[in-house]
């Protein structure tokens, strides 16, 4: 007799967090095995970035992520002790600033909102082999004391590291190489005289015959004076220490003081290692019913903290495709799109991250950029499941691919507070929002309402709708909304018409990761739906 499960899930870091708790929201059957015996408590990525921070919020998470970090306000780069660059992280209009956050700490809270879903971590469950046959594999699943056992699952997902056994299995590629330089990482506290909350980097150029080197300091939380230190060794010392070494205190005071500012202090080591870097892609993120996320399938350079971000973004974009399917709402079709968004952002990833490590060690710049947001991240031109009727718009405008941008200043009826575009979207939902400005009239709200109710009867549970209406539309003495199955907000701020070049009639249909899928200048009920049918894989043989 087999333990059975629709997804199972290799690995309990971020991305196999990640996964596990959007799935058990949205109701689909998902176990998450790690070979760790409990969950460790290591300072290894830190790096939040703005787009991560809006998926934790479509978790119900952002609050505990941010009560957690250390806001990142700035980088400073100094060369051979002297100030040399100063560069402020961008906040503008950004719906958050780039936070540090431990991993554990990420690990942590992920794994509490899997438990508010009813999942828990199987720990000291290492996955030993797994075989596909039809529709179903099964996974061989060896215990703490030798002991195996067999799960049967519908998916297989390997969110199982860089030495993943799930992509060793598949014989996928893993292609790229490793840098030859040898870091050392220590979490430490500093005593300095250096502003908190900044991130900092110390070169130091090795005149006179030394060699050239370059430490970067990271601030975490759990004491004001919290830092992880990461440094590029010099040769002798990376002779010294063999790789995933753990240097005591002595030695990461002995090779890390001298490039530090004068006067600093280190104490309270809690944890250090020696690594080296690679920057590697697997050739595919999925074959058959398995899937590769995370550092499975990518690995990267830390520069811009792009790794585990990118990582939970692919969980995010595979957690909902996931959850059609095991509903049997679409076609598993639709998982090949997948590698088909993913991959190219992988690859993109490992290619800029790399270049921006060649220029930290060239020249030893930090400089924060709005790419390191990842809110530009997104499938327009290469996604199969995107549909645009509007392709004379401005291509500056959101188009289908793109993340939906913020909107604020949207007001519902008897609700004495604006909200925001985004307190609508995601949460497991697919949802569909219909524009009508000063000229709206009785034909066009009967058009979208026709939507909506096609829309609920594609998706069920799943489908969502909002309708957005001029201020003057939601002032009229006659307009009153005879629809209780969706919510219609006034633009008051014309943040919404702004950002979306909204005109009269428009439709876009936003798929639970916050992407665009549909955009129309009309709103056709049959052409949202043959998009909508296609993206489903409806008509598909099996």
């Amino acid at each position: 007799m087999f333990d059975k499960t629709d997804v199972l899930i290799a690995g309990a870091g971020p991305v196999g967090l990640m996964l596990a708790a959007e799935l058990r929201r949205d109701g689909v059957k998902a176990r998450v095995i790690d070979a760790h015996d409990e969950r460790v408590f290591f300072v290894k990525a830190l790096g939040v970035t703005a787009r991560t921070l809006e998926i934790f919020e479509n978790l119900g998470i952002a609050r505990d992520a941010i009560d957690a970090g250390v806001w990142i306000t700035g980088a400073d780069t100094f060369q051979d002790g002297a100030l040399a660059f100063s560069a402020e992280v961008p906040r503008a209009g950004l719906p958050y600033g780039a936070l540090s956050l431990a991993q554990f700490e990420t690990e942590r809270i992920l794994e509490a909102a899997l438990a508010r879903n009813g999942g828990h971590v199987e720990y000291g469950a290492t996955l030993v082999d797994f075989t596909e046959s039809g529709d179903v594999i099964d996974a061989r699943i060896q215990d703490a004391c030798g002991e195996s056992r067999t799960v049967r699952c519908r998916w297989l997902v390997g969110c199982d590291g860089a030495r993943s056994t799930v992509r060793r299995q598949l014989n996928v590629a893993y292609e790229g190489d490793q840098y030859p330089q040898t870091f050392m990482l220590a979490d430490v506290d500093v005593d300095w005289d250096l502003p908190r909350g900044r991130m900092y980097r110390f070169n130091v150029s090795g005149e006179g015959g030394a060699a050239a080197t370059t430490l970067a300091a990271l601030p975490v939380r759990g004491s004001a004076r919290r830092y992880r230190l990461s440094m590029v060794l010099l040769p002798d010392d990376a002779a010294r220490h063999g790789l995933n070494s753990t240097p005591d205190f002595n030695e990461i005071e002995r090779i890390m003081l001298p490039i530090l500012p004068k006067g600093t202090r280190l104490s309270s080591m809690r944890w250090s290692s020696v690594y080296r870097v690679s920057h590697r892609i697997a050739q595919h993120y999925a074959r058959g019913r398995v899937f590769l996320a995370g550092d499975a399938a990518h690995i990267h350079p830390p520069v811009g903290g792009q790794g585990m971000n990118t990582g939970l973004q692919d969980a995010h974009n595979l957690a909902w495709k996931l959850t059609l399917a095991a509903r049997g709402v679409a076609h598993e079709a639709l998982l090949d799109s997948y590698e088909a968004e993913r991959r190219p952002v992988g690859l993109d990833v490992v290619e800029s991250t790399s270049r921006a490590l060649n220029t930290v060690l060239a020249h030893g710049e930090i400089k924060p950029a709005m790419r390191e947001t990842q809110l530009l991240v997104g499938y327009r031109g290469s996604s199969p499941i995107v549909m645009d009727e509007c392709p004379d718009m401005d291509a500056a405008l959101p188009a289908p691919g793109d993340r939906a941008p913020q909107a604020g200043g949207l007001v519902e009826a008897f609700i004495g507070h604006a909200q925001r575009l985004h307190d609508h979207l995601g949460r497991g939902r697919h949802t569909l929002i219909g524009y009508l400005d000063d000229d709206a009239d009785a034909a066009r709200i009967a058009a979208f309402d026709a939507a909506v109710d096609a829309w609920r009867a594609a998706l069920g549970p799943a489908a969502s709708a909002v309708s957005i209406v001029s201020p003057k539309v939601a002032n009229a003495a006659s307009f009153e909304p005879a629809r209780e199955d969706y919510r219609t907000l006034s633009d008051n701020a014309g943040e919404f018409a702004d950002a979306f070049g909204a005109k009269h009639g428009m439709v876009w249909a936003v798929r639970p990761d916050g992407h665009i899928g549909f955009r129309s200048a009309r709103c056709a009920p049959d052409a949202l739906i043959a998009w909508l049918d296609r993206v489903l894989g409806r008509g598909v043989t099996p």
